[in-house]
């Protein structure tokens, strides 16, 4: 899909400059890429900080509360936890597109 945007030139060149880049579309894919990676950097770091506070992978640690009552901290990690993993799997595939 082509999308067509008329950008000041002030923005143009700021673009160009930021990302050293030969021309803004390029110079645009590299700022759009470097946002997923960062998001990726960032869930990346809650999932390690989830397995390192139960000390299992997401996996094991449903099959672990399945079925059982959970306090609200557990079923808020477990939500945030599925977010991320299912956050990074979207950015592996979208950065893939960039």
């Amino acid at each position: 899909m082509n999308v067509s945007v008329k950008l000041p030139e002030k923005i143009k060149d700021e673009i160009i400059s930021i990302t050293e880049k030969s021309n803004v579309v390029d110079g645009i894919k590299d700022l759009v890429k470097q946002e997923l990676i960062r998001k990726k950097t960032k869930y990346l770091f809650m999932v390690r900080n989830f397995e390192k506070k139960y000390g299992t992978k997401f996996k094991e640690f449903e099959q672990k509360i399945k079925n059982k009552k959970m306090d609200y901290e557990t079923e808020k990690d477990y939500f945030e936890w599925d977010m991320a993993l299912t956050a990074l799997e979207d950015i592996k595939e979208e950065i893939k597109g960039v």
